[in-house]
């Protein structure tokens, strides 16, 4: 049965038979079609469109769902694990300084010790993975060295979860994450700790710790796993690495994930020589080093991590700052956000959910925001869509 019906009667499920226009250029909106979103319905009324013809025959009868009220959210599960990530940060930090002190004193490592930090943090990277990370981006300059060992350890099991490693696998990656750079224990720390740039001898006395650090775990009797990520993480893909210049496959692929997730935890941690890198900017440039790390393994990292790493702020076009609660299904540069402030206003705007990825969102993201800057806003509520 075909019938007349203005725009304002149109409902999703309603078949479209005829628009009797012929000016709409859009290929979303067509005769013959099925409404399935109500942003069909207001991509007509832009159009001009006050009456169609419709097929009851063709549309689906079922009546609109009744409005359920939400549950009231206190805290979502992103800023739980977030909680439980910070608090994994601060109690593992006594363990690896100690790890570290005992290096430094030429006593033997208790690897076993240290297997109960690898088990939580792969625990946190598995129930959220982008909590642990945005934590360990948070890294002060006097920590940097002992919370850089959990950071890449956090990254070496989610890069390993996203390349299909199993159980056993993930737990020699994340331990190897935390102690590729033991030899650094070595490391004089007024070499260690300088802002200024290293001269060359001193940078010859740096480039020795993987050297060093493997060393060391052999003496702790650890695997040849463990010896060759701490050996090999200086290693490029083109041969022009050190200690060894190894080149290509014959660098293990658990030194060449070490490779990446060294580098990029370097790259977007604030020192007190240099500000940090964002995700975004650190993905841009690791993506040009053409030789200094696997290709595939690092755009596998790039879709592990995301360019705009969910917990970020990002900045759009329309002036508007979102923070990204899910990363893109059809592309990392476009994510699911919660937007939140107007920059043209200078104001908080009523949280609303963007699907940037979406064939009607003309929105975009134009670059990333500093956190520190936002750091008064409640984003727990941002991310549940409440209202102050």
């Amino acid at each position: 049965m075909i019938k007349l019906i203005t725009v304002d009667e149109l409902r999703p499920g309603m078949f479209i038979h005829k628009l009797e226009v012929w000016w709409i250029k859009d290929q979303r909106i067509h005769n013959q079609m099925l409404i399935t979103d109500p942003r069909q319905i207001e991509l007509l009324r832009q159009e001009g469109i006050r009456q169609l013809w419709i097929d009851l025959s063709r549309s689906i009868q079922a009546p609109l769902a009744p409005a359920v009220a939400k549950p009231a959210i206190s805290r979502t599960p992103f800023f739980q694990e977030l909680d439980q990530a910070e608090l994994i940060f601060q109690q593992g930090k006594p363990k690896v300084l100690a790890m570290f002190n005992e290096a430094r004193l030429g006593n033997s490592l208790n690897l076993d010790y240290m297997m109960n930090l690898v088990d939580e943090i792969s625990g946190s990277i598995k129930r959220e993975p982008s909590a642990l990370l945005s934590v360990a981006r948070l890294k002060s300059h006097d920590d940097y060295t002992y919370l850089h060992s959990m950071a890449v350890c956090g990254l070496m099991i989610a890069l390993g979860k996203k390349l299909g490693l199993d159980e056993m696998q993930l737990r020699r990656v994340g331990m190897g994450g935390l102690l590729h750079d033991v030899g650094k224990a070595a490391v004089p720390l007024t070499i260690l700790n300088k802002a200024d740039k290293l001269t060359d001898e001193e940078f010859r006395v740096m480039r020795e710790h993987p050297i060093v650090g493997a060393q060391m775990l052999i003496e702790a009797r650890a695997g040849a796993d463990l010896i060759d990520i701490a050996l090999h993480h200086h290693e490029k893909f083109d041969g022009s690495g050190y200690p060894h210049r190894l080149k290509g496959e014959d660098i293990t692929l658990y030194a060449r994930m070490a490779a990446v997730c060294d580098v990029y935890d370097a790259v977007t941690s604030t020192r007190s020589y240099r500000t940090g890198w964002t995700p975004a900017e650190a993905m841009h440039h690791m993506l040009s080093w053409r030789g200094h790390f696997d290709l595939g393994l690092l755009h596998s990292f790039v879709r592990t991590i995301g360019i705009y790493p969910v917990g970020s702020l990002v900045r759009l076009a329309s002036g508007r700052v979102a923070l990204v609660v899910k990363a893109g299904e059809k592309s990392l540069m476009r994510p699911c956000v919660h937007v939140f402030w107007s920059l043209h206003a200078q104001r908080e705007i009523k949280p609303e959910e963007l699907d940037l990825g979406d064939s009607f969102c003309t929105d975009s993201i134009v670059g990333a925001e500093d956190s520190t800057l936002w750091s008064n806003v409640d984003l727990n509520r941002i991310w549940a869509l409440e209202i102050a």
